[in-house]
């Protein structure tokens, strides 16, 4: 009975929004990029990014587990496998994390947001 009580407390905690379930952090940014899915390309907007992932807004159709590219400053296409989309925002892992001087070097690129949407 403890270890079902002991997995409920871990399914609560990974819906609560307040818990950071991060490897690293993500910096919020305003970035106009594209992404291409199924042979076709989408522009997207970069909320957030990370070493190891990022989430945009697009309205492209994309589904949970796809391959996509997406391109970034200095790295140029990066691939990545998409691990959550709802109401057109979009969380991709990079397949490949991102070196952390190319990636600071990325961010000095990309300009900051304030607020997360």
């Amino acid at each position: 009975m403890s270890s079902v009580l002991a997995s409920l407390a871990q399914v609560a905690r990974s819906r609560d929004p307040s818990v950071n379930q991060r490897r690293t952090p993500r910096v919020l940014v305003d970035m106009v990029s594209h992404v291409a899915a199924r042979g076709r390309t989408h522009g997207v907007r970069v909320i957030n990014i990370s070493e190891l992932g990022l989430m945009c807004r697009t309205d492209a159709e994309v589904t949970i587990g796809e391959r996509i590219s997406v391109w970034l400053p200095v790295v140029k296409d990066v691939q990545a496998d998409v691990r959550w989309a709802e109401d057109g925002r979009v969380g991709v892992e990079f397949c490949q994390a991102i070196d952390p001087q190319v990636y600071e070097a990325m961010l000095s690129l990309i300009p900051p947001r304030q607020t997360a949407w």
